[in-house]
Formats: structure tokens, sequence, C-alpha cells
């Protein structure tokens, strides 16, 4: 009897051993290889800060050449994306143009005229960026955006055309627009940047990769207005930082 006792001690102690190890290999794997985590979440606090202030350095230069302006022009989710963030309003020397339902022609018959009054109320900037998010409610317009688009930088040297990406719905959405349609678009968008020398944003993929969530498949709840609004600000700030690099 005593024999057998001693061997159940024995096994007892192995496996709490086993156990113990086990314990530790898990907790060591969920922190990264860090037993107490401790290490591996200070130096993710720390890459997280500094990427969040490098960035905000970015956007403020991108900002801060008084002479100039930024135009925010786009239909219903520039509208919906002002309403939750009020956009208009938070930088200076930055405009929107937007109205729900529309595509190329309001651009062109009353976006446009918008446009020259800001500018002739502020002659003293003489760079404008267009930031143009269109396209969503005329996806079968993308040659006559393209060819609006070479007609505005052909004949005004001071427009530096920035277009984004048309951005994903929820499929079944009950506004019969697919992804596939936006992205057959937006390939063709991205060409046309390519081939004129125009910025190009992609938020859609960014959006696709991050998450996003809609109120009707179509507009966007106000969290995914923040995530586009901050896709466009550091598009401007990177586009900022090349030119500075060519410089």
């Amino acid at each position: 009897m005593k024999k057998y006792r001693a061997l159940i001690v024995v096994l007892v102690i192995l496996i709490a051993s086993i156990i113990c190890g086990l314990y530790v290999l898990m907790t060591a794997i969920r922190n990264g290889g860090d037993f107490f985590g401790r290490q591996t979440e200070e130096v993710t606090t720390e890459a997280t800060t500094e990427t969040k202030t490098r960035k905000k350095k970015a956007v403020d230069q991108a900002y801060e050449d008084e002479t100039i302006g930024t135009l925010l022009i786009g239909d219903s989710r520039f509208v919906g994306m002002n309403k939750a963030l009020d956009v208009e309003n938070d930088k200076d020397r930055q405009w929107l143009i937007a109205k729900v339902g529309q595509g190329l022609g309001w651009f062109q018959d009353s976006a446009l005229s918008s446009v020259q009054k800001i500018r002739d109320k502020n002659t003293a900037i003489s760079k404008w960026r267009y930031v143009i998010g269109l396209g969503v409610n005329d996806l079968k317009n993308i040659n006559n955006y393209i060819d609006e688009y070479k007609d505005l930088t052909e004949s005004d040297d001071q427009i530096e055309l920035i277009l984004l990406s048309v951005n994903p719905v929820d499929d079944g959405n009950s506004y019969g627009i697919s992804n596939a349609d936006i992205k057959s678009f937006n390939k063709k968008l991205k060409e046309a940047c390519d081939e004129n020398g125009w910025a190009y944003i992609d938020t859609y993929s960014q959006l696709v990769e991050d998450g996003y969530s809609t109120v009707d498949g179509l507009h966007y709840e106000n969290a995914t207005y923040l995530k586009v609004y901050d896709y466009i600000l550091d598009g401007l700030a990177e586009l900022g930082e090349s030119t500075d690099a060519e410089d």
C-alpha cells in the first residue's frame, strides 16, 4: 500500500507540473512571448502614440500653408460625414460642397459655380486642392467624369485634383448598387489618375480591410465616416510629404 501511495504522489506532482507548464506557455503566447505582458504592452503603447503624433504633425503640415485651399466636393456620403464630424469647420481654409443624390451633372452645373464663388472670395489662395468623392449615384458615367477632370486640370493650373475611390456598400441594398460595379468604376478612375498625374486615395480598400457599418446599405454610421475622414487627412498628409521630398 505504501508503494502505491508513493506512486500516486509522484503522478500528482507530475500532472501538476504539466498543468503549470501549459499555463506558462499559453500565457506567454497570449502576451507575444512575454509571460507578464508588461513589456509588450509598453512597446505597443509607445509605438501607437508615436504613430498618432507623427500623423497629426503630417496633417498639420498639410494645412499650414496659407496659400493652399482645400475643397471637399461630394454627394450624400460627404453630407453625412459633415453632419457627423463638422469637417467643413475642422480646418482653416477648408470648405465643403456636397448634396444628397448627386453626381456628374450637379458637379458641372452647380458645384463648380459654388467653388468659383469661394475662390473669388479668397484671392490670397493660389493653389486649390479639389478632394472629390463622387460617382456612387452614376457609376456608368466614369468616362464622362474622366473627361470633365481632364478639362478642369488642363484649363486651370491652380488645381490639384485628389480623387477618392467610391466606397463600398452592403450588397443587396435597396439602392441597386453593387460592389462589383463600384470596383469597376474605381479601377478606371485609378488608371486615369495614373495616366494624368492626379492623386488617388483608395478609401474603398481601406474600409474593406478595416471594416465599415452602414445604416441603410449605402450611407454610413458615424464611426465609419470618421474612418473615411481620417483616410482623407492621411492621404493629404502623404501628398504633402511626397511634395516636400521632391523639393
